[in-house]
């Protein structure tokens, strides 16, 4: 009998430690547009806060387009979204001293607060293979 218990005790281990359990949220790949004023963001990062509070998904806002990845996307549920204006880096930075890059690189683009400190934006991310597209028409 002591056989047969360290191999039901090892199917356990093997079965655990492979990812037989998590308690990772389940998450989905979300992309889509981000527009100011009727023009495409330039730079921006976009988060996605749970509601309640949960892991936050992020990504990079990059000529009016996000796609948010990692770790498999965004948990799924409801969240508050912020989208914070970034300074936009040059598209080369190969053999550019920093000096060089600091006078390449765009201020941030000013984003009411609305949006992104006290944001109003929320939306829910419900379960599915293919990505969801949510797109944000944002005005000043």
């Amino acid at each position: 009998m002591p056989g047969i218990r360290l191999i039901f005790w090892g199917v356990l281990i093997l079965t655990v430690g492979s990812g037989g359990v998590s308690d990772a949220p389940d998450r989905r790949v979300v992309k889509g547009s981000v527009t100011l004023n009727g023009k495409p963001l330039e730079g921006a990062v976009i988060r996605f806060r749970p509601l309640p509070e949960g892991p936050i998904a992020a990504g990079k806002v990059i000529n009016g387009m996000y796609e948010i990845t990692n770790k498999g996307g965004v948990p799924l549920g409801k969240h508050r979204v912020e989208i914070k204006g970034t300074p936009i880096l040059p598209d080369d930075l190969e053999g550019k001293s920093l000096g060089e890059i600091d006078a390449a690189t765009k201020p941030a683009i000013p984003i009411p607060e609305k949006y992104h400190s006290k944001s109003e934006l929320e939306a829910t991310v419900e379960a599915g293979k293919q990505p969801l597209i949510v797109d944000f028409v944002l005005k000043e």
